[in-house]
C-alpha cells in the first residue's frame, strides 16, 4: 500500500548545483496524489527531482490498472539514470533525446511482451538546468511553465493532443477545446508506438526564474491565467504545491495530479542549507488531506527523512563512461568529444585570419609514360618514312571519291527496290480500355469481418489506439458483440463525433450501423434478443469446426 495514504510529504530542497557554471541554486518542491475519483484508485503519475544534476520530470501513465503506473515509472527512471551516468560528459539535449527514445522502446516492448500491460504508455515533461541554460523536452499533454524574473508567464510546451492540434490549426477556439469531449485524447505518447518524436528546445535562464512541471490533473482544474497568478504571489515552492493540490481537491480532483515547482536563485557565499522534508501525521481515512509521497525512484521512502548530505571531494569521484552514440564512420564525422589542439608556445595568433593556415606546396608528379599500345603501336616501333605532299593528297581524296560513288549507287538501288516492293500498310492495333472489377471488400469491410470473427481478441488488441471514426466504430462493434454495452456506447459516441472526417464511402454505412447499435444498447429487451442471436451464430461455427476435425480424423485412419 502506498505511503501517501497515511502521510503527508512535501519535499522542499535548497541545494547548490556544483555543475552550474553560474553557480545558481535550486529551491524545489513536489506534490503527487491520485485525486478523488473512484475511477482512478491508483496513482499512475510519477515524477523525478534530481537537484544535484539539475533534472526534473513528471509523467502521466495511461493504460489502466497497473499499466500506466509501470509506464510512467519506467520513463522517469531511465531518464534519471541517463543524466546520473552521462550528465558530465554528453550534451544535455542529446541525453534527453536518446534517453526518451530508449524509454519508448522499453515501454513499447514490455507492452508487447506482457498482455496485462498491452495498452500502457505515458506522457513525459522534463527540464534540465545547467548554468544559465535550460533544456526542455516533452511528449504528450504534460506541461512545462516558466515565470521570468519580470513576472511574465510562458508556456514552454504545446500539448500533443487532438483538440490542441485543432486549436493550433485554427479549426477550434480555446473555449471550445476546454469543453470538448476529446480534450483528454493525446496524439503522442512514450511507448504508444515503436518510435516516438520528442519535442526538445533550449532557453536561457536568469536568477529568479520559476518553473512548473505538471500533469493534466493540475491543468484540468487550474487554467494558465490562475497558474500565472499563483506563481507570482511570492509563496515558497512547498506552499505553492500544497495550495495547488488544495485547489484541485476543492474542484473535484477528477484525475491523478502531480506538480514540481523549481525556483532558480543566485548563489550565496554561505554554505548551502538543506530543508528536510516535513512530515505530518494525519488520519488514515482522510484521503483528501494527502499531498502524496514523492514517487521518484531515487528518493528515500516516505517514512525516512535524510539526516545529512555527504559531499564527496573531487579526487574521490569516478568519471562515468561516455555515452556512445552510433554515427557513420567517416573522416568528416563530428564527434561529441573534441580533443584540445596543443600549439607550439612560440606560435601565438591574436585572431583567426587566412595567414593562420599554411599549406605546403606539393611537387607535381612526373608525367607517366604514354601507353601507346592502345593506338596500335609500341613505344619502340620503327618510325614510318616521311611522305611527300602529292602522296598525301591522293591518299586523302581517293577514299572520299569512292564513298560518294557508293552512296549514289546505294540510293538508286534503294529507290528501285522500294518502287517494286511497296511496304504493306498495317493498321494500328485497337486499344481496348482495361477495366478491373470492383474490389468486393474494402479495408474497412475486411476489418469489420475481422471484428465479427473474434470480437474479444480485436477489443483487447485495439482498445488503446483508436484514431478516427472507423477505428472507434470497429472497437464499439467488438465491444457490443462481446456484451460490453456501456463501453460500446462510448466508442460509438466518439465515432459519431468524427463522422465528418470519415471516408465518404464509409460515412453513410457508419451512421446507419451506429444508429442500429445504439437502438440495441438502449433497450434491455433488444439486448437479450441480440445476445441470443449472436450466441446462435457462434454455435453452428463451433459445430462445423468439430465436424471438420472428426472428418479429418476418420480420413487419416
Amino acid at each position: 500500500m502506498k505511503k501517501d495514504h497515511f502521510r503527508t510529504l512535501v519535499t522542499s530542497v535548497f541545494v547548490e548545483n556544483p555543475q552550474m557554471e553560474n553557480n545558481f541554486q535550486f529551491i524545489s518542491a513536489a506534490v503527487s496524489d491520485r485525486g478523488l475519483s473512484d475511477k482512478r484508485p491508483q496513482n499512475e503519475d510519477s515524477y523525478i527531482a534530481l537537484e544535484q544534476v539539475g533534472l526534473f520530470a513528471v509523467a502521466d501513465g495511461v493504460g489502466g490498472a497497473q499499466a500506466g503506473d509501470v509506464a510512467s515509472q519506467m520513463a522517469v527512471e531511465m531518464l534519471g539514470e541517463a543524466f546520473i551516468h552521462y550528465g558530465d560528459t554528453v550534451d544535455p539535449e542529446e541525453i534527453m533525446k536518446v534517453a526518451i527514445e530508449r524509454a519508448n522502446e522499453a515501454v513499447y516492448q514490455t507492452a508487447n511482451d506482457l498482455p496485462q500491460l498491452s495498452s500502457m504508455a505515458t506522457t513525459l515533461a522534463a527540464i534540465h538546468i545547467s548554468g544559465n541554460i535550460a533544456t526542455i523536452a516533452h511528449v504528450g499533454d504534460s506541461r512545462v511553465y516558466r515565470v521570468d524574473p519580470e513576472g511574465f508567464l510562458h508556456r514552454e510546451t504545446e500539448d500533443h493532443s487532438v483538440v490542441e492540434e485543432e486549436v493550433r490549426a485554427g479549426r477550434m477556439t480555446r473555449e471550445q477545446a476546454a469543453n470538448h469531449p476529446s480534450r483528454n485524447v493525446i496524439s503522442r505518447a512514450v511507448g504508444a508506438e515503436s518510435t516516438v518524436e520528442v519535442d526538445i528546445r533550449t532557453i536561457m535562464v536568469d536568477p529568479g526564474t520559476i518553473f512548473l512541471l505538471c500533469t493534466d490533473g493540475i491543468t484540468r482544474h487550474i487554467d494558465d491565467e490562475e497558474i500565472g497568478e499563483l506563481l507570482t504571489t511570492g509563496m515558497s515552492p512547498m506552499t505553492l504545491c500544497a495550495h495547488m493540490k488544495e485547489v484541485c481537491f476543492e474542484r473535484g480532483a477528477e484525475d491523478n495530479l502531480t506538480a514540481i515547482i523549481v525556483k532558480v536563485t543566485p548563489a550565496v557565499t554561505a554554505a548551502p542549507t538543506i530543508a528536510t522534508p516535513e512530515l505530518a501525521e494525519i488520519d488514515p481515512t482522510a484521503e483528501e488531506e494527502t499531498i502524496a509521497a514523492a514517487r521518484s525512484p531515487f528518493d528515500s521512502p516516505a517514512d525516512e527523512t535524510p539526516d545529512e548530505i555527504v559531499e564527496i571531494p573531487p579526487a574521490q569521484t569516478v568519471t562515468p563512461p561516455q555515452l556512445e552514440v552510433s554515427q557513420a564512420a567517416s573522416d568528416d564525422t563530428e564527434q561529441f568529444l573534441i580533443e584540445d589542439v596543443v600549439e607550439p608556445e612560440d606560435a601565438v595568433q591574436s585572431e583567426y585570419s587566412s595567414s593562420s593556415v599554411v599549406v605546403t606546396a606539393s611537387q607535381p608528379a612526373p608525367a607517366p609514360d604514354r601507353d601507346l599500345m592502345m593506338f596500335g603501336s609500341r613505344a619502340g616501333a620503327d618510325v614510318l618514312p616521311e611522305r611527300t605532299s602529292g602522296n598525301i593528297a591522293n591518299t586523302l581524296l581517293m577514299p572520299i571519291l569512292w564513298l560518294v560513288i557508293g552512296g549514289i549507287i546505294g540510293l538508286a538501288a534503294s529507290y528501285l527496290w522500294q518502287s517494286t516492293n511497296p511496304i504493306p500498310q498495317t493498321e494500328p492495333p485497337q486499344i481496348s480500355e482495361m477495366k478491373t472489377g470492383n474490389i468486393p471488400l474494402t479495408a474497412f469491410e475486411e476489418n469489420r469481418r475481422l471484428v465479427d470473427r473474434d470480437p474479444v481478441a480485436y477489443a483487447n488488441t485495439r482498445a488503446a489506439s483508436p484514431q478516427d471514426a472507423e477505428d472507434h466504430y470497429l472497437l464499439g462493434r467488438a465491444l457490443l458483440l462481446s456484451g460490453k454495452y456501456f463501453e460500446a456506447r462510448r466508442q460509438f459516441a466518439q465515432a459519431k463525433e468524427k463522422l465528418a472526417d470519415a471516408d465518404p464511402a464509409n460515412a453513410k454505412t457508419l451512421s446507419a450501423d451506429i444508429a442500429m447499435a445504439n437502438s440495441i444498447i438502449e433497450s434491455a429487451q433488444a439486448q437479450e434478443i441480440f445476445k441470443k442471436e449472436v450466441e446462435g451464430l457462434a454455435a453452428p461455427a463451433r459445430s462445423d469446426t468439430n465436424a471438420n476435425a472428426a472428418g479429418s480424423s476418420n480420413t487419416l485412419r
